[in-house]
């Protein structure tokens, strides 16, 4: 009998992949006039982008000798962030991943990320 062998996202996007979406997606948000003022807060933007980096990694499969400890909720409830605010996230996520990626990959990443913004509302949404 032949085996299936499951291959996680990360492996078939490759870290460095990874880190050049996420790269670009924070380029693109803190120039966005309508979300970009929430990341202008950020001291060390290298390291942020490092980490959630390594936060999607993780969370795409992939295993890290020192993982990332990300309070979600918490970093982002003094945002005071909107639907609109979520929804120009999303925005901006679909658009560099379906530019950047093969479709398959950026749909399943995609899906991820909804569930994320979904956990933002259910949490943190202010109006």
């Amino acid at each position: 009998m032949a085996f299936r062998k499951l291959e996680p996202l990360c492996d078939k996007i490759g870290a460095d992949q990874i880190r050049a979406v996420i790269d670009e997606f924070y380029r693109r948000v803190s120039a966005d006039p309508r979300i970009g003022h929430h990341f202008e807060r950020i001291e060390d933007f290298e390291d942020h982008v490092r980490r959630i980096s390594d936060f999607w990694y993780q969370n795409l499969g992939g295993r890290l000798e020192q993982p990332p400890t990300i309070d979600m909720v918490g970093k982002h409830a003094p945002l005071k962030l909107t639907e609109d605010d979520l929804q120009a996230w999303m925005e901006h996520f679909r658009a560099t991943t379906d530019e950047m990626l093969d479709p398959a990959h950026a749909k399943e990443w995609q899906q991820l990320a909804e569930g994320i913004a979904s956990r933002m509302r259910q949490d943190i949404l202010t109006g």
